[in-house]
């Protein structure tokens, strides 16, 4: 397995870069279930990595329960479908359309912290962003007899296997967003809330012209984070400037050409409210492609609170998510739902706050501004 990572002050840190490379061989079959890993040493020379990058890698590997360890013998590949077939008491599962960041992982860490407790093991699938995947993973742990199921869809458009969940009232909790034609339980930020207060944040710091970048994604997340920003420039009677909008795709990496056209515009933004961490580190690079300095020439907000986010240069400023209370409380409901402890409709949104660090600059006064 030789890999070459990416590399920079503002790549993805390189464990995160391993355990989702290591994870992709897992979901792919070419590590088998039941195989015992490469020795580590292997593993830091086909990485070019350090030791102690290579472990952080496999802690989380075997947090999300791809991984196990046998004292004396070494470290094992534990598959999706070997992990349902050892668990001998009550299992759950956990769906999510990707793995590129720590939101996830800190999302099944919290929901897997609580199915312990309560004597249940979690079956964890990542479908690669695809709704064939998705809704082929869904009918296959329906069929292997899950009691429940946590999924972060891949959209906000419910179809097929979903509705027939819903219909016959299987345990099932949605997490990060909810589908649009469709009733259920859910578990999310206030997405709205967190770009509502995120932009005030940069009008405060006297930024007139402020920017909103989002993903080309039908997720009512997103929608949320745009009705956020235009809520608090109408709280500001500022008028809506479409050409300070802008998408990007974002899957399997983001496209840094919108963006570098974006920024080279001279009705560009002084600072850009991204809708996620990823596309505000897409900035930073599509800003130093076009000479611009951050914070001084341009401010940048994301929203998230990666762990990557307070590692870049210059720290992100961002809205923080409650990932971890997202998980658990995911998994709390879900058990109500399972015991019959609840029969009224769950739909949680939970509080952001703000990070502040070094990527947004108080706008310089304007000249009229200056003589007073």
């Amino acid at each position: 397995m030789i890999t070459t990572l990416e590399r920079g002050k503002n790549a993805e840190p390189l464990y995160v870069q391993v355990a989702n490379i290591i994870r992709q061989h897992i979901l792919s079959g070419s590590w088998r279930d039941g195989d015992s890993i490469p020795p580590e040493k292997t593993l830091c020379a086909d990485f070019n990595i350090a030791r102690g990058t290579l472990r952080q890698a496999l802690q989380i590997l075997e947090n999300e329960g791809y991984l196990w360890r046998e004292q004396g013998r070494g470290t094992f590949i534990r598959s999706a479908a070997g992990f349902a077939e050892e668990t001998n008491g009550p299992h759950q599962a956990f769906v999510v359309p990707y793995i590129r960041d720590s939101s996830v992982s800190t999302i099944l860490v919290g929901f897997q912290q609580i199915a312990e407790e309560a004597g249940y093991s979690v079956i964890f699938n990542h479908v690669n962003n695809s709704l064939r995947q998705q809704q082929d993973v869904l009918q296959k742990l329906i069929k292997q007899g899950v009691s429940g199921i946590a999924l972060y869809p891949v959209d906000s458009e419910s179809f097929g296997v979903i509705n027939q969940i819903v219909r016959t009232r299987f345990p099932l909790v949605l997490v990060d967003r909810y589908l649009r034609r469709l009733t259920t339980d859910f578990v999310m930020s206030d997405h709205f809330g967190g770009a509502l207060r995120g932009v005030h944040f940069l009008l405060d710091q006297g930024h007139e012209r402020v920017g909103f970048i989002s993903w080309l994604s039908p997720a009512i997340s997103m929608d949320h984070r745009l009705l956020g920003y235009t809520q608090a420039l109408r709280e500001r009677g500022i008028a809506l400037d479409e050409s300070l909008l802008g998408r990007v795709e974002g899957y399997p990496t983001v496209n840094h050409t919108p963006l570098i056209d974006y920024l080279r515009s001279p009705q560009r933004p002084s600072a850009v409210f991204a809708a996620n961490d990823q596309i505000a580190i897409a900035l930073y690079r599509a800003a130093a492609a076009v000479g611009l300095r951050i914070p001084d020439d341009l401010s940048v907000m994301g929203f998230d609170n990666l762990d990557i986010s307070s590692h870049l240069d210059p720290p992100l400023t961002t809205v923080a998510q409650p990932f971890l209370q997202i998980g658990r409380r995911a998994a709390e409901l879900l058990f109500e739902r399972i015991r019959g402890e609840s029969h009224t409709l769950q739909q949680i949104t939970l509080a952001t706050h703000i990070v502040e660090r070094s990527s947004v600059l108080q706008a310089a006064a304007s000249p009229a501004l200056a003589q007073v």
